[in-house]
């Protein structure tokens, strides 16, 4: 009897894992897709893995998309209250769960899109919250945003140089013509840098 006790909860606990990794994918793709899509980058090019993207849809909770958190626990007690009170036909309860979930599903993804937006645009603007890059290509300096960074692959943004060149001298990354009104993304080779480094102004640092 308690083996089989046993047996059911944890079929019950496998079968809420698997539903929250679902909304979490659902909210890290969402997320991640809209918010790439600000800075012009389709999310195809970045090759985010499975674990990137659950991460991303656990993450958002504690920034811009702090409301799936309460469609998270509408979720929860959802499937708690039918496992409590639908004893009796598990069709009926079933059925009632799959109901709520469809419902639910494009609340959440318009929630972690409207997040995803927001960041970006928070990101794009002078409360940015990514890092500063600085580094060197030849003989010129620059300084820019870090967007996004994978294997050899960095997207920096906002792209200017770190101390203006002369004249004379020809630079690999051309900034002439740019202008701050217009930022632009750059899609950069690693191995094409030197001194690299990212720049951490110090903050008081709280636990």
């Amino acid at each position: 009897m308690s083996t089989t006790a046993g047996e059911g909860l944890s079929s019950k606990f496998g079968h809420w894992t698997a539903l929250y990794a679902a909304y979490l994918f659902l909210a890290g793709w969402a997320y991640l897709r809209h918010y790439f899509a600000v800075f012009g980058v389709d999310t195809g090019w970045l090759d985010l893995g499975f674990n990137d993207t659950v991460a991303q849809g656990f993450s958002v909770l504690f920034g811009t998309g702090w409301f799936l958190s309460l469609i998270y626990l509408v979720i929860f007690l959802i499937s708690l209250a039918l496992e409590v009170f639908c004893t009796n036909d598990g069709k009926i309860r079933n059925a009632a769960v799959a109901i709520a979930l469809l419902l639910l599903f494009p609340v959440a993804f318009c929630v972690a899109r409207n997040a995803g937006i927001e960041q970006a645009n928070k990101d794009r603007g002078n409360k940015t919250t990514l890092p500063t890059i600085t580094f060197a290509a030849e003989k010129c300096s620059y300084r820019g945003k870090v967007v996004y960074v994978k294997s050899e692959a960095l997207y920096v943004f906002n792209l200017a140089y770190l101390e203006q060149p002369e004249k004379s001298l020809v630079c690999p990354f051309d900034l002439t013509g740019t202008s701050p009104e217009v930022p632009q993304l750059w899609l950069l080779r690693a191995g094409d840098l030197k001194d690299v480094r990212i720049v951490h102004y110090q903050k008081e640092a709280t636990p």
